[in-house]
């Protein structure tokens, strides 16, 4: 039996237009495990598969925070697993971030089956540090100039 969470988002209703990205990709042979599924580890990647998708989409790339002098190191991660996945599908990984006013980014994931089943799904949270590692109060200038064209971006 699939449990189901009892509402369709992990974070409170979004103030703003979430920003949402997309991506694709097949299953490896080494992303399997015994009992000839995806190892539930390999979300996580999966996850950071459709982050770094969206980061690229929206301009605010792993690069991008360290060229302007700021990580964001995952602080929450969690996974519903739902439907298992097998080798040589091709699996579509949604990525969407959730407008908040803290000095965090709120992810949420669903990672869908080639048949369209929705296989699993999760979030993240991230907070803004310094380079070493240093908890930021406030967002970097960088992310303050990124949330002030966030309506622009819902629009595309």
């Amino acid at each position: 039996m699939i449990m189901h969470r009892r509402n369709d988002s992990y974070f409170p209703k979004d103030e703003k237009a979430p920003l949402m990205a997309e991506c694709f990709r097949r299953v490896q042979f080494d992303e399997i495990d015994p009992l000839r599924i995806v190892w539930h580890g390999r979300y996580v990647s999966y996850f950071e598969q459709g982050r770094n998708e969206w980061g690229r989409k929206f301009g605010f790339t792993y690069y991008d925070m360290a060229e302007h002098g700021f990580a964001m190191p995952i602080v929450q991660l969690h996974i519903d697993h739902l439907y298992p996945l097998k080798y040589d599908e091709l699996i579509r990984i949604q990525a969407v971030c959730h407008y908040s006013e803290a000095a965090r980014m709120n992810f949420s994931y669903q990672i869908y089956a080639e048949n369209g089943t929705l296989s699993a799904r999760g979030y993240t949270v991230q907070v803004y540090t310094d380079l070493t590692g240093n908890p930021m109060m406030l967002r970097p200038e960088f992310a303050e100039l990124f949330y002030q064209k966030w309506d622009d971006w819902s629009l595309q």
